[in-house]
C-alpha cells in the first residue's frame, strides 16, 4: 500500500505565549549581556583616560622638581668657588638633582604605559590630552537599578519565571491531528483522518517533578537577585562615601596647605629680593610647594576615578531593554 499523510501537532493559545515570553526573555537576557560589557569597556577606558592625563599632570610638576633641582646645584656651586659655600653642599644637591631626574623618568614611564592602555580600549594613540570633565552623578536607586549584576539578575529571574510559567502547561497535553491517503493493491482506496490525544500518567513523577525544578530555579534566582541589589547599594554607598571624604580632603588640603605654601614661596621670593634671606630657603618653599601640588594632585586624581565608577558603571538607561 502506498499511503501519504499529513499530521500536525496543536499547541493551546496558552502555552505558545509561555513558549514566546520564555524565548523573549532568553533574548532580553543575552541582549543585556552585551548591554552590560559595553558598559564594563566605558568605564575601563574612562579610567584609562584618568590615568594618562593625571600623570602627564604629574610630569609636568617632577619637571619643574628637576628644573629646580638644577638652579640649586648650579647655586651652590657658585658659592663653593666664591668660599662661601662646602663641597658637601654640592654633594648633597648632587644627589637631590639624581633624584628629582630619576622621579622624573619614573613618572614618564608610568605616563608611557597609561596611554598604551588608553590606546588598547579607544583603539588609537592620543597625545594632547583635555582636562576631564565633571560627570553627573546618579542617585543611590538609579545607580542600583543600572547595576550590571542587577541588570542582569532581574533578567535571570524574569527567565525563571517564564520557563517555570511553561513548564506548568505541560500538565496539558498537546493534541495531534492527522489525515492520510492510501491506495492498496486490490482493495478500494482508504481515506483517513484521526485525532491523537495523550494521558498523562503518573504527573507527579514527571510534570510535577519538572514543574517543582523550575520553581525552585525561580526561588534561587530570586535571592540572587537580591544579594545582588545589596551588592550593589553597598558599593555605591562605599563609593559616595569615597568622593564625599576626597572632596573635603581636598578642599582642606588646598586652603590650608597649598594656598599657604603659594604664599609661602611668595614671601621668599620677596625677601630674597630685598636681601633679606638667603637663597636656599627661597629654594626650601618652591619645594615644599611643588610637593604641595604633587599630593592635591594625587588626591584628585583619587576623587576622579571614584566618580567616574559611580557615574559610568551603571547601563545607560533603556539600554538593557
Amino acid at each position: 500500500m502506498k499511503r501519504v499523510g499529513i499530521s500536525q501537532e496543536w499547541l493551546s493559545a496558552e502555552k505558545r505565549a509561555a513558549r514566546q515570553a520564555a524565548a523573549d526573555a532568553m533574548a532580553g537576557r543575552e541582549a543585556a549581556a552585551v548591554y552590560s560589557t559595553a558598559a564594563e569597556v566605558r568605564l575601563q577606558a574612562a579610567l584609562a583616560y584618568l590615568d594618562a592625563w593625571f600623570t602627564g599632570e604629574a610630569l609636568k610638576l617632577t619637571a619643574l622638581t628637576e628644573h629646580h633641582a638644577h638652579e640649586e646645584l648650579e647655586a651652590a656651586r657658585a658659592r663653593l668657588s666664591s668660599a662661601t659655600g662646602n663641597s658637601q653642599e654640592v654633594l648633597a644637591l648632587t644627589g637631590a638633582r639624581g633624584v628629582a631626574e630619576d622621579e622624573t623618568a619614573e613618572v614618564r614611564q608610568q605616563q608611557a604605559t597609561a596611554r598604551a592602555a588608553l590606546e588598547r580600549w579607544v583603539g588609537a594613540q592620543a597625545e594632547d590630552l583635555a582636562a576631564p570633565a565633571g560627570l553627573p552623578i546618579p542617585d543611590e536607586q538609579a545607580y542600583v537599578a543600572s547595576h550590571p549584576s542587577v541588570v542582569a539578575a532581574q533578567l535571570d529571574a524574569e527567565l525563571a519565571r517564564k520557563e517555570a510559567d511553561q513548564a506548568r502547561t505541560s500538565r496539558n497535553p498537546n493534541w495531534s491531528w492527522e489525515v492520510s491517503y492510501g491506495q492498496r493493491a486490490g482493495y478500494p482506496d482508504m481515506v483517513s483522518v484521526g485525532v491523537s490525544i495523550p494521558l498523562t500518567v503518573a504527573p507527579a513523577r514527571r510534570q510535577d517533578r519538572d514543574i517543582a525544578s523550575k520553581q525552585a530555579l525561580t526561588e534561587k534566582t530570586a535571592a540572587a537577585l537580591a544579594e545582588a541589589t545589596r551588592m550593589a547599594t553597598g558599593e555605591y554607598r562605599a563609593l559616595a562615601s569615597d568622593a564625599k571624604h576626597l572632596n573635603d580632603r581636598i578642599e582642606r588640603y588646598r586652603a590650608s596647605v597649598t594656598v599657604a605654601a603659594q604664599q609661602r614661596t611668595v614671601a621668599a621670593m620677596a625677601a630674597y629680593r630685598s636681601n633679606q634671606m638667603p637663597l636656599m630657603t627661597l629654594f626650601e618653599a618652591r619645594h615644599a610647594e611643588v610637593e604641595a601640588q604633587r599630593k592635591l594632585l594625587s588626591l584628585q586624581r583619587e576623587l576622579a576615578k571614584t566618580q567616574a565608577q559611580l557615574a559610568l558603571k551603571p547601563i545607560f538607561e533603556g539600554a538593557a531593554r
